[in-house]
């Protein structure tokens, strides 16, 4: 009884999660502040993806932007493209989002705008929380 609880109560928090990713990229486009990043590393993850296209890769992308006060703050995100990429020498610049309140929550600017993939995770993340805790 207990393990069942658990899990729904566990699986209701990660489709709650996929819900608030879905709509906190979509809000940082339309609430957040704009600014300019310098891109200070890109670190190819692993090896080759398994995907039915050869030669593509996962990237991780750090930035770093200052805020109007003079804080930096550092960022992250992944990209996926082809074997070829270009090392970050400091001086490559990137538009991100991010929000006043809570500099840390930031994403690039791309990120952002309504795409195919935000739909579907607030889906999919709406589906699991009526699914598991649906009712026979």
């Amino acid at each position: 009884m207990k393990r069942t609880i658990l899990a729904r109560i566990m699986l209701s928090l990660l489709g709650a999660a996929l819900i608030l990713w879905a709509v906190g990229s979509l809000a940082l486009g339309l609430l957040g502040e704009r600014t300019a990043a310098v891109v200070t590393n890109i670190r190819r993850e692993g090896g080759e993806r398994a995907e039915f296209k050869p030669g593509r890769y996962t990237y991780n992308i750090g930035y770093t932007f200052t805020l109007p006060g003079g804080k930096e703050i550092h960022g992250y995100t992944k990209k996926i493209g082809d074997a070829v990429y270009i090392k970050a020498d400091g001086t490559a610049k990137v538009t991100v989002r991010y929000l006043k309140a809570a500099p840390f929550i930031n994403t690039l600017e791309e990120n952002t705008r309504l795409s195919p993939g935000q739909p579907f995770l607030a889906g999919m993340g709406t589906l699991l929380i009526i699914l598991i805790n649906h009712r026979k």
